[in-house]
């Protein structure tokens, strides 16, 4: 396991103006990535091993801790009935085994699946706590993939921040790392973190080594990646599982290892969105200098082809 050690964390204030600022409310926040292997075949197994990193993570002093995407489903299926068929819904009984043990271990985590909801099937991640499921996030961005080729697409325009006693945790999930307003919107509603559940196929070492490090240097958040290292339905899943800093630092990277990393975050680092290099000679008020009136491709949909 890799470390590097920030002291303290701020109450959640404003994410629009150009400094933020907060009252401590704790001293370190540990953050893990959980690289474990998945059985598409059988959710009941899943379920005990997400809870026996839950437990391992209380042992370690963590406080969150993010698992790939669908950990609880697998991710490589064929077709719509398939999809479906793997689905569960979010009030599962084997979803409430890991709140029981969120409960139990006081940790926090970031769960994907491939979720059934009034008569839909989304690919989702859970934020669970000792209190329940205080948040979901549904994958909006969807490759022509394995299960994602038969899900529909997340279309709930609410906040996709949670609030947690150690910070505010946005959610994004594999393919919307390559969509910069993914990230920029959870920045903009106050994330601290952005935890993100992927299926990096081997070869995909240009996200884990560059679109990470972007992602979280130019939205000054941290950033805590979930993959795995097994393989399934013949694919093989690189790992990387990591955590940056909002100064685009890696401070974890799990390799091809299966287990939990982690490092220890202070989210204020993620609250101060003008960068001072010299009081009132070199300043980058890098949210506060946004021309949002100027970007208006941005919201314009592609014509159809494109």
């Amino acid at each position: 396991m890799l470390h590097a050690t920030l002291p303290g964390i701020h109450s959640p204030p404003d994410p629009r103006d150009g400094t933020l600022t907060g009252s401590p409310t704790a001293s370190g926040v540990q953050v893990g990535v959980a690289q474990i292997s998945v059985d598409r075949t059988d959710v009941a197994a899943n379920v005990e091993r997400v809870i026996e990193t839950l437990r391992a993570a209380a042992a370690g002093g963590h406080q969150l801790v993010v698992f790939p995407e669908c950990v609880l489903t697998g991710y490589l299926f064929d077709s719509r009935a398939e999809t479906r068929a793997a689905a569960i819904g979010a009030a599962d009984p084997r979803i409430a085994r890991i709140v029981q043990a969120c409960a139990e271990t006081s940790v926090h985590a970031v769960v994907g699946l491939l979720e059934e909801a009034d008569g839909r099937v989304y690919n989702s991640a859970l934020v669970l706590g000792p209190s329940g499921i205080i948040g979901r996030y549904r994958k909006q961005h969807l490759p022509y993939l394995g299960a994602d080729r038969f899900v529909d697409p997340g279309a709930d325009a609410a906040p996709r921040v949670a609030d947690t006693p150690f910070g505010r945790v946005g959610v994004m999930i594999c393919f919307d790392l390559r969509f910069p307003e993914s990230a920029r919107e959870l920045a903009l509603q106050g994330a601290d973190l952005i935890a993100m559940p992927t299926n990096w196929p081997t070869g995909s070492d240009m996200l884990a080594d560059h679109m990470t490090r972007v992602r979280a240097l130019e939205n000054l958040v941290y950033l805590a990646v979930a993959d795995r290292a097994d393989a399934e339905a013949g694919t093989r899943f690189m790992g990387r599982s990591q955590i940056v800093a909002p100064s685009g630092e890696v401070l974890a990277d799990a390799g091809q290892d299966e287990g939990l990393f982690g490092a220890s975050i202070d989210v204020r680092a993620a609250r101060t969105k003008r960068l001072i290099k010299k009081p009132g000679e070199f300043e980058l008020p890098v949210f506060a200098g946004r021309r949002p009136e100027m970007y208006g491709e941005l919201t314009r949909p592609m014509a159809a082809g494109q």
